[in-house]
């Protein structure tokens, strides 16, 4: 079963030299960020990796959740947990943990999900200070994508209760690590994400090569990354969309 349904946008891209070899690769490091589709687009394709490794470790276990003790626990398998927020399945609608007072979730698995709400507000993005919104079909996905990659967590998980969906963050040593030298990594997980999520994906791939410690060389349609003398090359069309990703790996 796919990760995803069916899901986002279009943005300028990171392009903060650091340092220059001389074949014309460089180092390049992330640009701010304006809003949503941005955060989606710059931090998209790493998490999506690390659902990956998630999903290898969890399998097809049943899940059982425990708010006060914050753990959540996959077969023989049990996480530290935090909840972001919940999505309604009977109005398609959006609601942050921390606006959810009538829930009763413990303050303790909040911490991710106010510090998501300050972020919001210090950087006017929309999404993260409206306590409760309409949304789009597959929103928890995105969401969640992009509190994994902003929050540095291992895995996130939408946790299913039959009227909706509470999209909760997970740290634990158990689960996998990504292996940045493991570039067919590049070539197989980021076609699966764009088409399970529409997003500008020059602007992704070009973020992904910058989470994963590429050198790069950023051209109108083309980008090259190079790392341990390895390289790969996507070629995109005028609208940024991926034509082409091949490497010499």
């Amino acid at each position: 079963m796919s990760i995803f349904k069916k899901i986002f946008g279009n943005k300028q891209e990171s392009n903060v030299e650091s340092s220059m070899n001389t074949d014309g690769f460089i180092k390049l490091s992330k640009s701010s960020y304006d809003n949503f589709s941005d955060l989606l687009e710059q931090h998209g394709a790493l998490s999506f990796e690390k659902q990956q490794n998630f999903n290898e470790l969890t399998g097809e276990h049943s899940w059982n959740i425990n708010l006060n003790e914050g753990l959540i626990t996959f077969g023989e398998y049990s996480f530290p947990f935090e909840v972001i927020g919940s999505l309604s399945f009977n109005d398609f609608s959006w609601m942050w943990g921390w606006a959810n007072e009538k829930s009763g979730i413990p303050a303790n698995v909040l911490e991710s999900s106010l510090k998501l709400k300050s972020i919001g507000e210090q950087n006017n993005i929309e999404e993260f200070v409206n306590k409760h919104f309409s949304v789009d079909e597959g929103f928890e996905h995105k969401m969640g994508l992009i509190v994994s990659g902003m929050l540095n967590a291992d895995a996130y998980f939408c946790a299913n209760y039959g009227q909706g969906t509470m999209v909760v963050t997970i740290k634990s040593k158990d689960i996998p690590r990504i292996d940045n030298n493991r570039l067919e990594k590049v070539i197989t997980n980021f076609p699966q994400l764009i088409s399970s999520i529409e997003m500008n994906h020059k602007n992704a791939f070009l973020n992904y090569l910058i989470d994963k410690d590429f050198e790069i060389k950023n051209q109108e349609n083309t980008i090259e990354g190079l790392k341990n003398g390895k390289i790969l090359v996507a070629e995109f069309d005028e609208l940024g969309r991926l034509k082409n990703l091949n490497g010499k790996i």
